[in-house]
């Protein structure tokens, strides 16, 4: 495959990979008539091949790898758990394609922006932590701080949104040259302008693609408060991630609590003052890091997130969403005991069938390190 590119966007989390992933996989034949492949069926199976680099055999892996090979033209591998890992597995990735032009994407948004949504998506993932919990685990963790005790939720964060520490060891193994940072615009700016600088790092034409369902949707305030104290229940009766994670956020999360978003407010988050220093200092690492910048490093600056604090959510809200998810779940076990009645086999339900489709497309494997293979 002298001559061809292989591009590994390897995250970060929350900035912007389910929309991309989700963008180009609904493209996947108009891209691949342009000379772009993307690897597999669906993006879930680039999900269970970077896994199995760590958790298995790495047999899906080569699979991947011998698809790749056999492509004359770009590919492009989008999976945010390439991001954070060690530098022995960086020079496996990289080393898989010995005869490509090989060039790493991280895409970044701004810090105080991802505490927000990281904090989300750890819900989502089946985590417990408190709001406050969170934030005060985040801080002081931050890089350059040694805390007084160190917790699960600081390194779980840091592990995915360091970014320099990311771009750092893929920059050391692929060189500098060959790792771009695409950073994510700030709000306001138009919602194609991350794919059109992804695009120009893939080297094909951003123009003439059908947009995507919504991917990795976010969820309010009060729903995110009740997903919390659902998941404290299910880890009492002893419920794993895996027993419970496509219904609760392949579907629960994203369909029918993502779907009251526009009824309830927003989780807010005022820029602190180690934000904003921690922000800086990134941004001058960056620089010295040499790797080439597609958009502009002030982008990274962090911005106020409008909303509210956890605490202020109406209870009587909380208690709607969680009344909500229970309706669907109840109205979801009728259906399917009338379907079981009827013969249908689980693979012909609708609803069986959505929920798999929404897994494989919005980001719903879990990010979380638990899941990662990785070691602190």
């Amino acid at each position: 495959m002298s001559g061809d590119r292989v591009v590994l966007h390897v995250g970060a989390m929350k900035s912007g990979t389910s929309f991309l992933q989700s963008l180009m996989y609904a493209n996947k034949d108009l891209l691949l008539e342009r000379g772009v492949l993307l690897p597999g069926p669906r993006w879930a199976y680039q999900v269970r091949a970077v896994r199995s680099l760590f958790n298995g055999d790495g047999q899906l892996w080569e699979g991947l790898v011998d698809e790749v090979v056999r492509h004359e033209g770009t590919s492009v591998v989008s999976m945010e758990f390439l991001g954070p890992l060690r530098p022995p597995l960086v020079r496996r990735v990289v080393e898989s394609f010995p005869d490509a032009d090989v060039r790493v994407v991280i895409t970044a948004r701004d810090l105080n922006r991802s505490i927000a949504a990281m904090w989300q998506e750890t819900v989502q993932n089946g985590r417990t932590w408190e709001w406050d919990e969170y934030v005060a685990a985040v801080t002081a963790s931050r890089p350059g701080h040694r805390p007084r005790e160190e917790t699960q939720a600081g390194r779980t964060f840091w592990r995915q949104q360091h970014i320099v520490r990311i771009a750092r060891t893929w920059a050391e193994v692929a060189g500098p040259k060959r790792v771009s940072l695409v950073t994510v615009p700030q709000p306001g700016a138009p919602r194609d302008l991350l794919w059109e600088r992804f695009a120009s790092v893939v080297g094909t034409d951003p123009a003439g693609l059908e947009p995507a369902r919504a991917a990795n949707e976010s969820i309010g305030a009060a729903s995110t408060l009740a997903l919390r104290r659902l998941n404290e229940l299910l880890d009492a009766e002893g419920l794993t991630f895996d027993d419970g994670a496509r219904l609760r956020k392949g579907m629960l999360a994203k369909r029918v609590l993502a779907a009251r978003k526009k009824q309830e407010p927003t989780i807010g988050l005022q820029v602190a003052d180690w934000v904003e220093v921690q922000s800086r200092r990134s941004r001058t690492s960056l620089k010295r890091l040499g790797v080439q910048v597609v958009g502009d490093l002030d982008e990274l600056t962090p911005v106020e997130v409008p909303g509210i604090h956890p605490s202020a959510v109406d209870q009587a809200e909380v208690t709607e969403a969680a009344l909500a998810a229970l309706a669907w779940a109840m109205a979801d076990r009728i259906r399917s005991e009338a379907e079981e009645s009827a013969g249908l086999a689980p693979a012909e339900r609708p609803l069986a069938a959505d929920v798999r489709d929404d897994w494989s497309s919005d980001g719903g494997a879990d990010h979380d390190v638990r899941h990662a293979g990785q070691g602190d």
